[in-house]
């Protein structure tokens, strides 16, 4: 009886031992999980220049001044063509969120409107659904609004919580007069209406440089296998937040290497490789440079940023 009495005891001790060790290590865990979404959020990010896009009927991307508390808008009406990068060619804004829906790749909003305004989207939000949307009225610096607490907090986003935070701390007794709004001009194809990119770049460029990059002076080479025009997009991204890219160099050695790799001279990486490295998907190593201070070699991601 004492013998299946202390059995009993110990079973009852070693299951609260067992017991504190889950939960020690579940809060370990939890801890971990964090401080990793707290640090890697838009509260540490060192770029000044934050870009969002609230993707639905009244399509809007807003730039926004992490520190000179200079903010800019874009509206995009919903007839309006933009190229999609992963050789999905050119769609109307409207129809956008069907194809991401059916393709579940919400990724393409950022790659579709980076490539649009040539400048790297940092955050995106949408509506899970597969309506489309038409018209052809753009919103004005009167029409226009900010994302609401539910859009900001319960949309679908490549955002973590301490991102969504942040960007709704951004917007709180914001007022519409704080924006500017940047105009683009589109022209008429056979019953279309396509953002007019080149006209844009000319127009607005250096209005989304960010101050970091360009203090570091950084300068990079792509080298690219077999597409000169995909090449010479991510090289327009790259230039509108103010890297400078010095040359466009193509590979047609077969067995090319398949990762995205970014290479950079010296025991330390810059914020510029760091975070082109973070957008492009791509791996950061040292190694020798010769005709820039930074080279890409871009691998699959020429393929994922292909442009028909």
């Amino acid at each position: 009886m004492r013998r299946k009495l202390k059995s009993q005891i110990s079973n009852i001790k070693s299951s609260r031992i067992f017991l504190y060790v889950l939960i020690f290590i579940l809060s370990c865990v939890m801890v971990f999980i964090f401080f990793k979404q707290l640090s890697a959020s838009l509260f540490f990010i060192k770029k000044d220049r934050i870009n969002v896009v609230y993707y639905g009927k009244n399509t809007i991307f807003y730039s926004l001044g992490k520190y000179d508390g200079v903010h800019y808008f874009i509206s995009f009406y919903p007839d309006v063509k933009v190229k999609v990068p992963g050789g999905y060619g050119s769609y109307r804004v409207g129809a956008l969120g069907k194809m991401i829906v059916l393709e579940k790749k919400s990724d393409l909003i950022r790659k579709a409107f980076s490539a649009t305004i040539a400048s790297t989207v940092d955050k995106y939000y949408y509506r899970s659904s597969q309506e489309i949307y038409y018209g052809k009225e753009e919103l004005d610096e009167t029409s226009f609004g900010f994302p609401s607490f539910g859009d900001i907090f319960f949309s679908p986003s490549n955002s973590n919580i301490f991102d969504r935070i942040f960007i709704f701390l951004k917007f709180v007794g914001k007022q519409k007069r704080q924006f500017e709004k940047i105009e683009y001009k589109s022209y008429i194809g056979v019953e279309e209406e396509f953002f007019q990119d080149k006209d844009f770049a000319k127009k607005y460029q250096g209005f989304l440089y960010n101050r970091i990059y360009r203090k570091e002076q950084k300068t990079v080479q792509i080298i690219y296998h077999r597409s000169y025009n995909t090449a010479l997009l991510i090289s327009k991204i790259i230039e509108g937040d103010g890297i400078r890219v010095v040359d466009l160099s193509e590979n047609t050695k077969e067995g090319t290497e398949r990762s995205c790799k970014i290479i950079e001279q010296g025991d330390r990486f810059s914020q510029s490789a760091i975070d082109m490295a973070a957008f492009f998907t791509c791996k950061l190593s040292h190694g020798r440079t010769e005709s820039s201070d930074i080279i890409i070699q871009l691998g699959i991601a020429e393929k994922e940023w292909e442009i028909l």
